[in-house]
């Protein structure tokens, strides 16, 4: 026995849908015009970097017991050589948007991108 759809089960499907659409718009973080790059090594900060202002490329050598290198250029950075035995932090590629974040864990470099934030964008507030 098949059973037919009823005109109520389109609606569902389209409510379901149409759910799922909204959730991915609103948990998309807005790309920002300003974009600084954090660069920290276990805690301290070794550079930042503003994306937007990148004109030429620039690179950052940090040293330690997995040494690399940390490359940027219009707008977006990346983990462009390490001598980490994993090499996650290399294949996680170019980061551009505000709240990425790559991270080189055997040496303890993480590397996220910051935006601007703006009144709309607070959730809650902590005093």
């Amino acid at each position: 026995m098949q059973l037919k759809p009823r005109a109520g089960d389109y609606v569902i499907i389209a409510a379901i849908i149409i759910t799922a659409v909204l959730m991915a718009f609103l948990f998309l973080e807005n790309d920002s015009i300003e974009k600084v790059a954090v660069i920290t090594h276990n805690n301290t900060v070794l550079d930042t970097v503003r994306l937007d202002r990148v004109n030429d490329r620039y690179t950052l050598n940090y040293q330690g017991e997995y040494p690399g290198t940390i490359e940027a250029e219009n707008g977006r950075i990346r983990f462009s050589h390490a001598e980490c035995p994993d090499q996650v932090c290399v294949r996680t590629g170019w980061i551009s948007r505000p709240g990425q974040i790559a991270v080189c864990l055997p040496a303890g470099i993480i590397v996220k991108i910051e935006g601007n934030v703006t009144d709309e964008d607070i959730d809650i507030i902590v005093r």
